[in-house]
């Protein structure tokens, strides 16, 4: 009855592993980053800091204060 057999998994590869588990958490820590922008975004246009409507918008698209600094 061996041709009816499963064939065996191939040994697990040290470093194959390595490389899955590094780019895992590099696309977590992506995902992350990403989540807190689209919250801090989400949370910004609730207030009224961003949008077409927003009394801090200048023509232009340039706001009263830009990304992090202050004009």
């Amino acid at each position: 009855m061996g041709i009816f057999r499963a064939p065996k998994p191939p040994p697990p590869d040290p470093e194959l592993e390595k490389q899955m588990k590094e780019k895992r958490e590099a696309e977590e820590k992506e995902l992350a980053k990403k989540k807190a922008e689209e919250k801090r975004q989400k949370r910004r246009r609730e207030r009224g800091l961003v949008g077409s409507r927003s009394l801090f918008t200048k023509a232009g698209g340039a706001g009263f204060y830009s990304e992090g600094e202050m004009n």
